[in-house]
């Protein structure tokens, strides 16, 4: 028996409809399933790992997008069960399916459950994370699985998040205005933020191999799958599974343009045609732990954060740590590691 876990009232309770779809497909395919839906506020991982320590599930299923795969995953930890995850993409953004060769269309679920019922299996890294105040106190601790990062891509969630909220309570713009266009709308707001207050940020970037120092960062991403924001590659030799992650420095808007050109899956420009260009990207630190120490900006506020495309804790310093193997995921057997 395997846990289906996703949110029926997504896209205004048409995703209700897609689950039903989703489920009598796995009934024919011959996985039998329970269902968990979702709940707000981070609920979903205590349902995930209580549902799953009491031993009857021999897999989870995550049917969703970013957000719902990391709270399934993070349930799934914290149950300390060891049975594989499986994930059907329907989100936006969907990096983690991308990554594994899975896309999120209406036309992909049958492909998808198949992928399922298959249960060939890969490792996964994890990212353990912990937020420290200004006298070293802990903050928070979490996990993700996508990615970690400061600065704009931070910025353009948060606004994503405000533009949603005031969406939502208008019922004929729920509707009618969808997560691209609230994405697209968030991209260009921050862009345009700034271009009028451009506020640069300094860290300390501290690995086995020694201490690094960036000025002028618009954004720091550590990365741990293949896929970011939908469609940009930023380091095409990473592994989801090596026990280590790569930390990603954008100085400006200029190299956050570069970067968005070159790595950018439908391009067929890389890093080294920029560098015989006089063009060059700045360098790629991978390791199997960072100590990041962020320095304020002019108005003295740490950058905002994110984890696997949500908010999260603002603070002068993270510890992050690579979990290996920290995942049995489910994928399509060309990528079966077995």
């Amino acid at each position: 028996m395997q846990l289906l876990v996703a949110n029926p009232t997504a896209q205004s309770g048409r995703n209700a409809g897609r689950i039903d779809e989703a489920r009598r497909l796995l009934t024919t395919a011959g996985v039998d399933h329970d269902f968990l839906p979702t709940r707000a506020a981070g609920k979903t991982v205590d349902d995930v790992a209580k549902a799953l320590s009491g031993g009857a599930y021999t897999a989870v299923i995550s049917m969703g997008g970013d957000g719902t795969f990391a709270e399934v995953a993070k349930g799934l930890l914290k149950s300390g069960v060891d049975v594989p995850m499986a994930m059907i993409p329907t989100g936006t953004a969907n990096d983690q399916g991308k990554s594994f060769g899975m896309e999120s269309g209406e036309s992909d679920l049958a492909r998808n459950v198949q992928v399922v019922a298959e249960g060939h299996t890969a490792p996964l890294d994890a990212g353990r994370v912990t937020a420290f105040g200004s006298l070293d106190d802990e903050l928070a601790t979490d996990h993700f699985f996508d990615s970690a990062g400061w600065g704009f891509s931070a910025l353009v969630l948060r606004m994503r998040n405000e533009d949603r909220r005031l969406v939502g309570g208008v019922p004929i713009l729920r509707e009618l205005y969808r997560d691209q266009a609230v994405y697209a709308g968030a991209v260009v707001r921050a862009i345009a933020l700034s271009t009028v207050q451009e506020q640069p940020f300094e860290a300390r970037v501290t690995t086995p191999a020694g201490s690094v120092y960036f000025e002028g960062l618009t954004d720091l991403i550590v990365k741990n799958t293949r896929i970011y924001a939908g469609a940009w590659v930023l380091d095409t030799s990473a592994s989801p599974e090596d026990g280590e992650m790569e930390l990603i420095p954008f100085r400006g808007r200029e190299e956050l343009l570069k970067r968005g050109v070159v790595h950018h899956e439908q391009v067929p420009i890389n890093e080294s045609d920029l560098a015989a260009a006089g063009i060059p990207l700045s360098t790629v630190i991978r390791s199997p732990w960072f100590d990041i120490q962020l320095y304020a900006r002019p108005l003295g506020q740490a950058p905002e954060a994110q984890l696997d495309g949500e908010e999260w804790v603002r603070a002068e310093r993270y510890r992050i740590s690579v979990l290996r193997h920290a995942i049995r995921l489910v994928v399509p057997a060309s990528l079966d590691g077995k």
